[in-house]
This record gives C-alpha cells, sequence and structure tokens, in this order.
C-alpha cells in the first residue's frame, strides 16, 4: 500500500519512505494498516481495539490508542491539530484521509462515493462475495487464536497500575501516565498476557499495599508497579513485576531519565523483566 512518498509493506511490517525504512513499532504498525485498508471511512475506537487486541484481553484501549496514533503521526510527520493522513472523530475514531496510490480522489471524507457502472455490477457483485469469504475466514481466525490462546493454561493476566509520582512535582503526573500507557500497549502486543490497565483500582495512592486486593479483584495473576522518582542526576523511574499469590517480587529494574528515547528503553526492560520474572515464577 502506498500514500503520499510512503509505502507499507505488511509482509516485512515495514514503514518506508522513499525507500528508507521509519522507524514504527509493532502495534502502531498494525494500526496504521487497519486504517489504510478503510481509507476515508471513520474505523471505530471499539473496532480498533477488537482487531489489534480482541475481545479477550483486557487492555486500556483509550491509553493505547492514543499513544498508538501519536507514534503513526510522528512517523509520518503529520500533525493533529491540521491532520493530512490521521484524522481523529472526537469520542468516534480515527479515519485516514489521504491519497492513496493508484485511487481516484484525495481521500476527502466530504467527497461523494463513485457509483460503479452497471457493466461492473458482475465484477462488483464477486468482489463483494470475495470479501464476505475473506470476513468469515477472518472470524474462524479469531475464533481459534482465542482457543489457542485464551483457553490455555499458560496464558497469564496482568494488571499494570498507573505509575507513582514520588516527585512532588504535579507536572510529572502526565509523565507517570504516559510511561503506564507505554507499558500497557507494550504488554498488551504478547498474545500471552491478558493485560487490564483501565481499572479504576489501578489508580492508587498506596500501590505496595494494595497487591493482594487488586490481584483478587480483578484476577491478576501478576501486577506491575512503578514510581517516578527524584535520582541523583535528574528523575529516575523503577518498576516491579510481583506475584499475587504471595506478593513476591520477581523481577525489578531502574532507569536513569531522560533517555533518548524513554518510552522504548522502559518498555523494552520491563517486558524483559516480565519474561524473566514469568520464568522464575514456574
Amino acid at each position: 500500500m502506498k500514500f503520499a512518498e510512503f509505502e507499507v509493506d505488511e509482509r516485512a511490517g515495514a514503514l518506508r519512505r522513499g525507500g528508507d525504512r521509519v522507524k514504527l513499532q509493532d502495534l502502531p504498525f498494525r494500526l496504521l494498516v487497519v486504517l489504510l485498508r478503510r481509507a476515508g471511512s471513520v474505523v471505530t475506537r471499539e473496532e480498533l481495539r477488537a482487531e489489534l487486541w480482541g475481545r479477550e484481553t483486557f487492555v486500556d484501549a483509550e491509553a493505547g490508542l492514543n499513544t498508538a496514533i501519536a507514534k503513526i503521526r510522528e512517523a509520518l510527520g503529520d500533525n493533529a491539530d491540521t491532520p493530512v493522513f490521521i484524522e481523529t472523530l472526537p469520542k468516534r475514531g480515527y479515519r485516514f484521509i489521504g491519497t492513496m496510490a493508484g485511487l481516484h480522489g484525495s481521500g476527502d471524507p466530504g467527497r461523494q462515493p463513485h457509483t460503479p457502472d452497471l457493466k461492473a455490477r458482475p465484477a462488483l457483485a464477486r468482489w463483494r462475495f470475495a470479501v464476505g469469504v475473506v470476513t468469515l475466514a477472518a472470524s474462524a481466525l479469531t475464533f481459534a487464536v482465542y482457543i489457542a490462546f485464551g483457553s490455555n493454561p499458560d496464558r497469564v493476566t496482568i494488571a499494570v497500575v498507573r505509575f507513582h509520582n514520588e516527585t512532588g512535582v504535579p507536572d510529572n503526573d502526565r509523565l507517570a501516565g504516559t510511561l503506564t500507557d507505554a507499558v500497557v500497549v507494550a504488554l498488551a502486543d504478547n498474545p500471552r498476557y491478558g493485560v487490564i490497565g483501565n481499572s479504576p483500582l489501578l489508580v492508587t495512592e498506596r500501590i505496595f499495599q494494595d497487591v493482594q486486593k487488586i490481584g483478587e479483584a480483578l484476577h491478576a495473576d501478576f501486577v506491575v508497579l512503578g514510581q517516578v522518582q527524584n535520582g541523583d542526576n535528574g528523575l529516575l523511574t523503577r518498576a516491579h513485576f510481583i506475584r499475587v499469590s504471595d506478593q513476591k517480587h520477581l523481577w525489578a529494574g531502574k532507569i536513569d531519565l531522560p533517555t533518548t528515547d524513554t518510552e522504548r528503553v522502559l518498555t523494552k526492560a520491563v517486558s524483559e523483566g516480565v519474561g524473566i520474572g514469568l520464568s522464575r515464577s514456574q
């Protein structure tokens, strides 16, 4: 799929600009593909949640989608206020408004759809039949994925508590929230994990005293806790991976802030830490 100076290679999972690869994480890339496939049409947030995470994964879709859209806009050089590619429909969803290569029209949402010629109707009917078959196959695949993972005894449920701002600076509340969202999105990308990040219970001031309560209320096997703190040379963040059953810390890590790519460094560390923690819990 091509638009403007960009090309999306679904098979390679790559976004390219003028032949050069543009850095884009897996989840934002898949979100971009969904929007491109339905260029000119509104894709609701609920549809995107089902497409990207499935209906059996409990994740903070609002935060996850916001973060993923921001990543896409950064990669495309787009602007939320004056979009060229990705338009936000408040409380509804998103729409790709750029021009797809090989398609007529500007992608303007106000443009009236082309009415097919009568002679083209047989081909149109075949196309609709093909779409129906693909949709049915996709539904079957979704069910198969659920059977493979949803009923898998190795699948674990992880609750991600909002990172706690311990700096005493209110402006760092936003940073704590952004880091939490990034961790939720990164963990939700793994089909082995059922991730919970949108429960009011996860926004608490007593994070180290509520692990058992969180586990029991949300039926979570593990909890991720995080803190933003003052360090010797600036800010730092700590993350902890805790087993609910005995509240044992299976992994903990510390990252000094800021780094050149804080979210990427943190999510990579936490994702690897969760993997290490799960291996220790066996």
